[in-house]
């Protein structure tokens, strides 16, 4: 179990396009991406789940990075930022090919990009 697992969208930058479609206010966009992120939450519980197997104390952070393109709505590019992430590489990877594939609907004409850290750490147990 997981005691947080946090999502803190560290940064949004929206850069201006001239196509017509949805144009959400930065801090929209931000909200937006996040809870389409959190549609991943129990992809992401099953990946530190699956690292606690092999260290049932693994603690870290992964930073993801990626972009949210403008047309389709669509993730792409998603990576881990190493020296921001602190967790295991095969935490980082299943943490990317959770986010992998997920749109944005409805599109923004403005494409995003975006920086989000998740924060993994064991369930404390309450001491007696």
């Amino acid at each position: 179990m997981i005691n947080a697992m946090k999502l803190f969208a560290v940064s949004l930058l929206v850069s201006a396009a001239a196509c017509a479609g949805t144009a959400r206010a930065p801090e929209a966009y931000r909200t937006d991406t996040n809870n389409l992120l959190e549609t991943r939450s129990a992809q992401l519980e099953s990946c530190y789940q699956d690292a606690l197997k092999t260290d049932a104390k693994l603690a870290g952070t992964v930073t993801v990075q990626f972009i949210v393109e403008k047309q389709t709505g669509a993730i792409a590019n998603a990576a881990v930022e190493q020296d921001k992430t602190t967790a295991p590489p095969i935490l980082g990877q299943c943490v990317v090919k959770a986010v992998d594939g997920l749109v944005l609907a409805p599109p923004d004409r403005n494409e995003g990009r975006a920086t989000f850290v998740y924060e993994f750490k064991p369930t404390s147990t309450p001491s007696s």
